[in-house]
């Protein structure tokens, strides 16, 4: 990030004093160039919702069946915190942290606001693609993403 500052200063200063040697016209275009820098500076917008392209790849059949046999335990009673699967607004909430973001705090665990939840729940043997699977049918099943 401090390159792309130093870079721009550097050539903001080279077209200034080459502009300085040309006409007005020359000089009022880079003025407006350095307003356009100033007013708009460079960010990344933050992903502020779970996108239904990020979702082409799980299997929400195989999501269901993990969630069966694991995630239930926790998000069926709110234990530690957990979103119920039927709490939309708690699972708004997590999905406007984005897809990826959701399957990480799943994957490695989380603590939060609301509780923690434990790296793969507490299951070792259950794979990162399960995981994905079974995030992926849970924010389905609350009403944030329609199959």
């Amino acid at each position: 990030m401090k390159r792309l500052g130093l870079l721009s200063a550097i050539v903001l200063s080279a077209s200034i004093f080459f502009v300085s040697c040309g006409n007005d016209t020359a000089k009022e275009e880079v003025k407006e160039e350095i307003k356009k820098e100033e007013v708009a500076p460079v960010a990344e917008e933050p992903e502020t919702e779970v996108k239904e392209e990020a979702l082409s790849t799980v299997d929400l059949t195989k999501g269901e069946e993990i969630y069966k046999k694991s995630c239930f335990a926790c998000h069926d009673g709110a234990v530690a915190g957990a979103a119920k699967l039927d709490n939309k607004e708690r699972w708004e909430i997590s999905a406007a942290k984005g897809f990826e973001t959701l399957n990480s705090n799943a994957i490695i665990g989380f603590t939060g606001d609301y509780g923690t939840m434990p790296a793969k729940g507490g299951i070792a043997s259950i794979t990162d693609e399960d995981i994905v699977n079974a995030v992926a049918f849970m924010i389905n099943k609350a009403g944030v993403i329609a199959e």
